[in-house]
């Protein structure tokens, strides 16, 4: 059974909101976040937070977590940070002239008490040109967040072992792979390597696997699971299944901008995707090789996209998307979800190391 509700409803002064993130906190409650505009790369773009109490079972109204005059903010990402007891929000800001084109700071805010209240905004690393998008990797001391070079459409790795007071920037997996490759999904499987997902402008997703923690990448590599050049996201259950969210979609060449709330002056980067519609989240038990079960969170016209996706404590998947550009969606599910549905093509959902 899938329970379905909005968590971030934009006021109308930003009426149109994009690339959520969500996260659980020790109490249970959970925090989400996105950024939200007048259209996309606006200069009035805020980033927005609400709180789910799961006491009342309900979303607060959302308020304005990072707002810096004139500049427009980007993929937030809020999560348990490495420092004990802080919860992190990633804020990009935009100092470039154009969006998204490599002239993005990533900026730090801390919270010490569950979201309710933040430091100032701190810059976390120096280096202009990093964003990204989905949850980091948190196992200790070790943070790795993954990002991507905006201006040569290069996913990489930002990675601290001593709990963020220092980081090194890993990789050049686009750059490797002679394709456009961003927004990297890493999970942990069951050997201790890691997998990376990533968005692509060649049709399909790209995987990458690091046997040392993230410190080198191989190569990635297309797998059979298509991508419409938009933003996916994974998750390793307690089961040791892994969950994916995404548009079971290809670029089309020549496609026409989807929404009026992208961005007026589009990239040059941004020169194929494919539909934002149907979102589907999927589920395997072979660590990505295959990807049998798949349940359908929206279908029918409209933009339905940038999903992220954790397990909270008590065994239920959270998952929060863009709803049309006017509301993140949140929808929760158990992982027993999946069983109780006819299970989809076997032979066309190979993403792994056999793909």
């Amino acid at each position: 059974m899938l329970i379905r509700d909005f968590c971030i409803k934009p006021p109308p002064e930003h009426p149109n909101c994009h690339a959520s993130s969500i996260c659980e906190l020790p109490n249970g409650d959970l925090l989400a976040c996105c950024y939200a505009g007048v259209y996309e790369g606006a200069p009035d773009q805020v980033i927005l937070g609400a709180r789910y109490e799961r006491a009342t079972g309900r979303w607060a109204e959302p308020q304005v977590w990072v707002h810096v005059a004139r500049r427009a903010t980007s993929n937030p990402r809020v999560f348990l940070g490495p420092e004990p007891g802080a919860v992190w929000l990633l804020a990009p800001v935009n100092y470039g002239e154009r969006w998204c084109s490599g002239g993005t700071f990533l900026f730090l805010k801390r919270s010490y008490d569950g979201g309710r209240t933040w430091t100032d905004l701190e810059l976390l690393v120096e280096r202009k040109g990093l964003l990204g998008k989905n949850k980091p990797l948190v196992r200790e001391r070790l943070c790795l967040i993954p990002v991507e070079w905006e201006a040569t459409w290069s996913a990489t790795f930002l990675r601290s072992e001593d709990s963020g007071r220092t980081w090194e920037i890993v990789g050049d997996l686009g750059r490797a792979a002679g394709a456009h490759l961003i927004q990297p999904a890493v999970v942990e499987l069951s050997d201790g390597s890691l997998m990376a997902y990533m968005r692509s402008q060649e049709g399909h997703i790209f995987v990458s696997y690091s046997q040392d923690l993230g410190r080198s990448w191989t190569k990635p590599q297309p797998t059979s699971l298509p991508n419409n050049n938009s933003g996916i996201d994974l998750v390793r259950l307690y089961s040791g299944n892994l969950v994916l969210v995404y548009n079971p979609t290809s670029v089309v060449p020549g496609m026409e901008k989807l929404d009026p709330a992208w961005p007026k002056d589009m990239p040059v980067e941004f020169n194929a995707w494919g539909p934002r519609t149907p979102l589907v989240v999927a589920l395997s038990t072979d660590e990505g090789r295959t990807w049998p079960y798949q349940l359908v969170l929206e279908e029918g016209p409209g933009e339905y996209s940038y999903p992220a996706v954790i397990q909270a404590q008590d065994g239920t998947i959270h998952i929060t998307y863009t709803y049309r550009r006017k509301a993140i969606r949140h929808v929760q599910l158990t992982e027993e979800t999946f069983f109780s549905e006819e299970p989809a093509e076997r032979s066309t959902a190979k993403g792994g190391k056999d793909a």
